[in-house]
């Protein structure tokens, strides 16, 4: 008879007993497997960001160069060399030289320049003679006009490139006929058409030269600079003579032969001849890092000029370059608006390491226990170490690499050195990471670390690591403060100086706030690290933030400045007075709030100095401006005097003047010719900047100064906004011909959507997405991580009859703590970072205006941090409501036999 169970279940009990151990490896197992997971996914971040952002933004900005080149004309782009043809011929060869020696000359000197590392594009580099201008005879009178028609003989070696031919054929070789040089000649259509050519037609040109018309050619690239370098290649052009002539006459061009070279020479005149060489330059694989060093190397070919052989000696050509200046002005931008970008970069890169160091710290916690078995096994510390690192290897290198290879393929073309820098930074921080935490828990739990004076080896260890990260903050910004953004590199210790306030700001909170929660100091210090961390990327956030609206408000007060009211009307060049009906028609269209007028004309004062002169009502501009963000405008200083003089004398004018004016005006009754009138004045101010005029030397006058019947008003400027644009424009053209209006709205778009500024905005925004999902990423791995312990808590409150509802209390008044010490540093780190970085920061490259001083407008927003914290609390609220909602589909059985 078999025997029954024993009681109490004995049969199930044995079973039960050797599959809680199981369990409880398992667990153990699942919760190293999930911190392993965790460890990898915060490099593949890290990782990740610290390369995208940077070759994102490489990427907008070399775009934004791209753009910018490709709006300059094709000439710009070119090499340009040029010489007289007496200092070529004198020089070089022997008179008189023919097509082959210049094009032997190109191609040395296309040569040369590429060994300096010019991307010059030798299949399109051309040379070329010119003759000058001369009268010529035979011309159809639509070539006519108040004088003679003028023409140039050129040669270019490339002409079949460049063109295309029409009708006839190509220039072949000249003839000498009883006394008369005959030249074969091409022109375009265009000079055809003007000057009533077709082949056959010929033209006289001094002194007996022959121009014999044998084909028509149109540009088969107009826009390159083989037609760019001379003005009528491509097309006549009407030239009008200086003043007091102003008589106009049309210039045009032709082309000859190679074998014509030599005959040229001997039969026109070569005084005004010039020698010419072109070698266009390729930008269109440039990017915005390559910048600084080719227009280095393109100022040194410029300074040096063109070295050739010329008789068995080097000989220079005098060299330019419309591309340097361009160049030039998008590196100093860049590199500006780089130096800003910087410091997001750097601190993102930053808190991604701090970020993997955290999760290599909760990777050695939870394998804490199989390095304890292997120390107590006879393991050194270095063969601890050791596994470890081989255990990070293999969780960070594949994830770093996965990582690359992302970043890769979503920037393509946007490689850049501080982006690999950054990324290894934050790989090497996972590789060492894990080491040095298993071995610092180890030597903190192994034999004797439990007294008091190993307590007090760590509190000193402690207070040494704040120390060092608090002189590491205060040294970042003094270093910041006394060097400023440098333009052009970018100082990841001075860039660094966002994340470092931030850890300063931690560093206080976190000693501070136990002072006023005392009573809640152990659950607030039980897990402080997500909290700083999720601090640490709030201040990223922030920063990107105040940035971003720093440079909205510039662009705000950039474009006020430039328009000085919503729309500008300017009539200077109309041939309609801008009077009074005109005025009242402007002023009726729908959302027009405040008008005002402006005089723009010029005087003389009787020191003999030519000043510009804006008349306005003082009253009515005033009102204007007051409805504007500009300081108030003083009509009292304008006012008309209450008192005035006696009979034979002249009241004085009271006058505001910029500060070139001022001075002259110090002395009472400095004469003033205006208008054919003579005025007294007397300096009533320091004048502001007026729409319609320039800086440099004006004066500003009240209307009531000019008697008798005022000229009309050459702008008008209207405040509205809710103004009707389209009526306004439409009203313009129909009032006002040839006349033009400026809106503000469509200064302000420009300017926040030019190129290199819009990249910028773009690479701002990115920073801060990117810190947010650090953010998130870091509570994730958080709720990862601390799921076990709370899910311990919770299950033994349970059974000991914790209810649903105070479960989830206990739970928020744990966590609250440390999510309001978070809270708290981001806010004190934001207040903290405006002043302290402000100085250093010029925002001018992000507004295209060099007027912007240094960290004008960057300001703490508190809205923005009230986003940021409410941020904060919706993300932990969500990390913990997903830790309740799965401990309670767990049960609270689950988790005790786990851990019996």
């Amino acid at each position: 008879m078999t025997a029954g169970p024993p009681a109490g279940g004995g049969t199930s009990s044995r079973p039960r007993s050797r599959s809680l151990p199981r369990r409880a490896a398992a667990a153990t197992c699942g919760t190293a497997a999930a911190a392993s997971a965790g460890l990898a996914l915060l490099v593949f971040a890290a990782v990740l960001i610290s390369m995208t952002i940077p070759r994102a933004s490489l990427g907008q900005r070399t775009q934004a160069l791209r753009h910018s080149l490709a709006t300059l004309p094709a000439t710009p782009t070119a090499v340009i060399g040029n010489l007289s043809y007496g200092a070529f011929d004198a020089t070089f060869f022997s008179s008189p030289f023919t097509a082959g020696q210049l094009t032997a000359t190109r191609n040395e000197l296309a040569a040369g320049l590429a060994r300096q590392g010019l991307p010059v594009v030798t299949a399109l580099a051309w040379s070329g003679l010119s003759s000058g201008f001369s009268e010529v005879t035979g011309a159809a009178p639509q070539a006519m006009s108040s004088f003679p028609p003028k023409m140039e003989i050129l040669y270019r070696d490339r002409l079949a490139r460049f063109s295309r031919l029409i009708t006839g054929h190509l220039p072949g070789r000249g003839q000498v006929s009883h006394g008369q040089v005959i030249l074969q000649v091409a022109v375009t259509g265009a000079t055809a058409a003007r000057f009533g050519l077709r082949p056959g037609s010929r033209l006289g040109f001094p002194p007996d030269i022959i121009l014999q018309v044998t084909g028509i050619v149109t540009p088969a690239d107009p826009g390159s600079a083989f037609w760019g370098v001379d003005a009528v290649a491509a097309a006549p052009v009407l030239n009008t003579a200086p003043p007091p002539s102003l008589a106009t006459y049309w210039v045009g061009a032709c082309f000859i032969g190679p074998a014509e070279v030599s005959l040229l020479q001997t039969s026109a005149a070569t005084g005004p001849m010039q020698v010419w060489w072109a070698a266009p330059l390729s930008t269109a694989g440039l990017t915005a890092d390559q910048v600084t060093a080719l227009a280095a190397r393109l100022n040194g070919a410029l300074t040096t000029g063109g070295i050739v052989q010329a008789n068995h000696q080097s000989t220079q050509i005098a060299l330019s370059s419309g591309l340097l200046g361009a160049l030039g002005a998008f590196s100093g931008q860049d590199q500006a608006i780089g130096a800003v970008l910087g410091l997001l970069f750097v601190s993102l890169a930053v808190i991604g390491i701090m970020a993997v160091l955290l999760g290599a710290a909760l990777v050695a916690t939870r394998r804490g226990a199989e390095f304890a078995v292997m120390r107590a096994r006879g393991a050194a510390l270095r063969q601890v170490a050791g596994r470890a690192l081989a255990a990070a290897a293999t969780l960070a290198l594949p994830a770093a690499a996965a990582a690359a290879v992302v970043a890769i393929a979503v920037t393509p073309g946007g490689g850049t050195a501080v982006a690999w820098w950054l990324a290894g930074c934050a790989l090497a921080a996972a590789l060492a990471g894990l080491p040095l935490f298993a071995v610092g828990q180890l030597r903190r739990t192994g034999p004797g670390s439990r007294g008091a004076g190993s307590r007090r080896t760590a509190a000193v260890r402690r207070l040494v690591a704040e120390s060092g990260l608090a002189a590491a903050a205060i040294g970042g910004i003094i270093v910041l403060q006394r060097q400023g953004l440098r333009p052009g590199s970018v100082d990841v210790y001075s860039s660094a100086v966002p994340v470092l306030v931030a850890i300063l700001a931690a560093i206080v909170v976190v000693h501070g706030y136990p002072v006023v929660l005392r009573l809640l100091l152990r659950l607030a210090r039980a897990r402080p690290g997500v909290s700083a961390f999720v601090g640490l990327a709030r201040a990223v956030v922030a920063f990107g933030a105040m940035i971003d609206d720093a440079v909205y408000r510039a662009d705000v007060s950039q474009s006020w400045r430039q328009v000085g009211a919503d729309a500008l009307v300017d009539a200077a060049v109309s041939h309609r007075p801008l009077g009074p009906a005109v005025q009242r028609e402007i002023a009726a269209v729908p959302g027009t709030v405040r008008t005002a007028t402006v005089l723009v004309t010029s005087g003389s004062l009787d020191t003999g100095t030519r000043v510009t002169v804006a008349v306005l009502d003082p009253s009515r501009y005033a009102a204007l401006v007051a409805r504007t963000p500009d300081p108030a405008f003083s009509a009292a200083a304008l006012a008309r005097p209450p008192i005035r003089p006696g009979p034979g004398a002249k009241a004085l004018v009271p006058a505001l003047a910029s500060t070139p004016v001022a001075g002259a005006l110090v002395r009472r009754g400095t004469g003033l010719t205006v208008g054919g009138r003579t005025l007294r004045l007397r300096l009533a101010g320091l004048a502001p900047g007026i729409p319609g005029v320039g800086g440099g030397a004006f004066l500003v006058l009240p209307a009531w100064a000019l008697s008798g019947p005022p000229p009309p008003p050459t702008a008008m400027l209207v405040i509205g906004p809710q103004l009707d644009v389209a009526r306004l424009a439409a009203t313009v053209r129909r009032a006002l011909p040839g006349a033009s209006v400026t809106f503000r709205g469509a200064v302000l778009a420009a300017l926040g959507s030019a190129p290199l500024p819009a990249a910028a905005h773009a690479a701002v925004a990115e920073g801060a997405v990117a810190a947010a999902a650090f953010s998130a990423l870091i509570l994730l791995i958080w709720l990862l991580m601390s799921a076990h312990p709370r899910e311990m808590t919770l299950a033994r409150l349970a059974t000991m009859g914790l209810r649903p509802g105070q479960a989830r209390w206990l739970v928020v008044l744990e966590t609250l703590p440390m999510v309001l010490a978070a809270a708290v540093g981001g806010v004190v780190t934001a207040y903290v970072l405006a002043p302290l970085i402000a100085p250093s920061i010029s925002l001018s490259a992000f507004t295209g205006s060099g007027a912007s001083p240094a960290g004008s407008g960057i300001r703490t927003e508190p809205l923005v941090l009230a986003a940021c914290a409410a941020g904060l609390i919706l993300l932990s609220a969500a990390a913990l409501a997903a830790q309740l909602l799965v401990a309670r589909r767990r049960g609270a059985a689950r988790p005790l036999r786990i851990s019996e």
